[in-house]
């Protein structure tokens, strides 16, 4: 059997949504190594950076740092030598060009439209660049069908070469919620409302903004998770009077702002996947999202619904979570029902035997 090598350049960035996926992919697929007889089982390593801002914990799959391994240069120069004769597997959108027996992860397309905020030559750098990744890649994997599609329509690649690994969300569960989550803040709970802040227009935080300007929600807090206020009203955006900006948070700090929310808005208007709401319904927070992207196939009816561009829908639906209690424990009951069957351990279990299918 061919062994395995898992591209870990990103170890050597800061944590981000698509980071965290390929690292709990990664942890996931050592679990299921290391369950297999050790005679049976292929030799696996990842390669990270020698100055790795974070190191995975692993018992199966072998860690080598490398000097230079964080950069682009070494991604399609040395990586491809580093991997020969290996399956080679690509979790963070991109790969080299010259191995052809890797598997390759692309999360969205969404460098391909107007509203991506990408700067400019990323935005080049991507369309030029993940088409052939994808056509040299002997397998793409996408986290939904809508990407998976939207893929196949765009050129990116062909619906016959792809298939869909979706996301898992209990990484928030993981450990004890912190228990001054929300009071750290000066917080009550059931008095606030979660947005994560971004200047990203697709991200479309404007609109929730816009709806906080209903009376009706005075009561309310809106709380902004992520990026500073003074960023957002640099690019143009103008939160509501009130509105409180708690910065970035850890895990179990997060896990208790969801669970103390009234609910968490989430109105971008595409996304690959759309991982928080899911991590919302596993602390028992119902959400207010957009029917668009990936959002309506993850989510399915285990919440309400607000137009990318009504601000009256979004007042509308955070008042119907405030006002009628029924309302409320329905969808808290039904999203964390659905939630619950987004987990790390089945994406990896999927993600090994598309590996053991080529390494055999």
């Amino acid at each position: 059997m061919r062994p395995i090598v898992f591209n870990g350049k990103f170890y050597g960035g800061s944590l981000n949504g698509v980071h965290r996926v390929a690292d709990r992919l990664i942890r996931a697929v050592d679990d299921e190594l290391g369950a297999m007889p050790a005679n049976g089982r292929p030799d696996a390593r990842v390669i990270l950076p020698l100055g790795a801002s974070w190191i995975p914990e692993l018992s199966t799959i072998r860690v080598v740092r490398e000097r230079g391994a964080g950069t682009q240069a070494w991604e399609q120069a040395v990586l491809p030598r580093r991997a020969a004769g290996a399956v080679l597997v690509n979790l963070c959108n991109l790969a080299p060009i010259a191995h052809a027996r890797k598997i390759l992860l692309l999360h969205d397309v969404q460098f391909l439209f107007s509203d991506n905020s990408y700067p400019a030559r990323q935005r080049l750098g991507y369309r030029f660049l993940t088409p052939l990744m994808a056509r040299t890649s002997a397998q793409v994997l996408t986290v939904s069908e809508y990407s998976r599609r939207l893929m196949d329509l765009t050129g990116v690649a062909p619906l016959e070469r792809t298939a869909v690994l979706p996301n898992g969300a209990d990484h928030l569960i993981d450990g004890p919620a912190a228990p001054d989550g929300a009071s750290r803040f000066g917080l009550a709970p059931g008095g606030y409302v979660l947005l994560f802040g971004s200047a990203k227009s697709y991200k479309n935080v404007r609109v929730v903004f816009e709806a906080f300007a209903d009376p009706r929600l005075a009561d309310l807090v809106l709380v902004v998770v992520g990026m500073a206020e003074a960023a957002l009203r640099a690019a143009g955006l103008h939160p509501p009077a009130g509105a409180r900006f708690v910065g970035k948070v850890a895990d179990d700090a997060l896990r208790t702002l969801y669970a103390e929310a009234l609910c968490l808005a989430f109105p971008s208007r595409t996304e690959g996947f759309g991982l928080p709401p899911i991590e919302a319904a596993l602390s028992g927070c119902p959400s207010v999202v957009a029917p668009a992207g990936a959002i309506p196939e993850v989510c399915v009816d285990a919440v309400l619904y607000a137009g990318t561009d009504a601000p009256g829908e979004w007042a509308d639906a955070i008042l119907g979570y405030a006002t009628d209690p029924v309302l409320r424990a329905a969808k808290v009951t039904a999203a964390r029902e659905r939630a619950r069957t987004f987990r790390w351990a089945d994406a990896g279990r999927g993600l090994l035997a598309h590996i053991l299918r080529l390494a055999r």
